[in-house]
């Protein structure tokens, strides 16, 4: 008998192996780790600002302090941009050109994240484990100054031209700023306002060398000065005596927990006699359960104060802290960039001269605690 000759139906195909782990969105993870890194590197070697001035240079063009970047490293630090979507290289150019990519202007945006996870903060993360459990025996590293310019970076956008709103509501002849980094904020503050003079805190020594530098670099040594001090004691001084705004960013977590946050909040009224306006800004801890929504720098911000064992307080924790220490809030002003951000514009309750007996006694423990 012979074999039917009509059509038989194709062998069903073989079902599609699936993507191997390597490859998707997990995997993804470790090349996102490399790319921020890059992005912190790009910062210092200043590609970014080239990129946005000018929209194009040649890798042999980048430098490190004035020393010509390896071009091994350079290729590197470039093909994880450009895997991001940041940067496109074209290899065609013997010296490889680099244009900006379809993510650079969001990554120039928020270069500031980046360098102040990597570069300012990098450590805190490498040693998460060493510092899971609740003791203080790990020594790491944080780059102070790194930090103070990422803050720099990550509040020109909205929290700076939110204080220049404010201050413009207020009269005021001599400002402190608090945990001064930089001291950009102070330079801004006195171009704005000619007949005020100035007064810039910080405990790091880092960012004191760098503010002054600043500062000298403005030709505005006659009007600004700077120096180390602990905002957790002060006590006060001559060129603390006529300030009658104070102004407070991104540090006022490290006051807390509750007990200590209070006796330094009391203590500032003491240490500013004349104080008339506070004007204290920092990311306050969510209470939502992130998901894909989430916005940049929640998850780092409260993941590196946790290994540091530093609390972070939630806006009605703020709330109830200035009420015991003396403080009403005039207003509350939201940021988006950074997420969290809230800017509260504080009144004493009453002047540090007429301190009732609450106030003295914050000023003695914090006496106390100096010794």
């Amino acid at each position: 008998m012979c074999a039917s000759l009509s059509p038989q139906p194709a062998p069903s195909a073989a079902p599609a192996a699936p993507p191997p782990a390597t490859i998707g969105p997990v995997a993804d993870l470790f090349s996102s780790y490399v790319a921020a890194s890059a992005i912190s590197a790009a910062v210092e070697l200043g590609l970014f600002d080239t990129l946005a001035d000018g929209g194009t240079c040649r890798a042999d063009d980048l430098r490190r302090g004035g020393e010509p970047v390896s071009p091994w490293v350079a290729r590197a630090l470039l093909n994880a941009l450009a895997w991001a979507g940041i940067v496109e290289l074209h290899t065609s150019d013997p010296a490889l050109l680099v244009r900006p990519g379809p993510r650079f202007a969001d990554a120039y945006e928020l270069r500031g994240y980046f360098y102040w996870l990597v570069r300012g903060n990098g450590e805190v993360f490498t040693y998460a484990a060493d510092l899971a459990p609740d003791r203080d025996e790990v020594t790491y590293h944080r780059d102070m100054r790194a930090v103070a310019l990422s803050s720099r970076l990550m509040g020109n956008g909205e929290v700076e031209p939110l204080f220049d709103r404010v201050l413009a509501g207020l009269e005021f002849t001599r400002v402190a700023d608090l945990g001064c980094g930089s001291g950009g904020r102070l330079v801004r503050i006195m171009k704005r306002n000619p007949g005020v003079t100035g007064v810039g805190i910080d405990l790091a020594p880092a960012s004191v060398e760098l503010a002054g530098q600043v500062i000298a670099a403005e030709g505005l040594a006659d009007r600004l000065s700077v120096r180390q001090g602990d905002v957790h004691r002060l006590t006060p001084a001559d060129d603390l005596s006529d300030v009658d705004v104070v102004t407070c960013v991104f540090m006022g977590h490290d006051f807390w927990p509750r007990e200590s946050c209070v006796r330094v909040l009391t203590n500032l009224r003491i240490a500013f006699p004349n104080l008339r306006t506070m004007l204290l800004c920092d990311v306050v801890r969510s209470e939502d359960t992130p998901g894909p929504d989430t916005p940049i720098f929640r998850l780092g911000f409260e993941a590196a104060h946790a290994l540091m064992h530093t609390y972070l307080p939630t806006e009605a924790e703020w709330g109830e802290a200035f009420a015991e220490a003396g403080w009403t809030p005039r207003a509350a002003h939201h940021t988006t960039a950074p997420p969290g951000g809230v800017l509260f514009e504080l009144v004493p309750v009453a002047p540090a001269r007429a301190a009732s007996a609450d106030v003295a006694r914050a000023a003695t423990e914090t006496l106390s605690a100096a010794r």
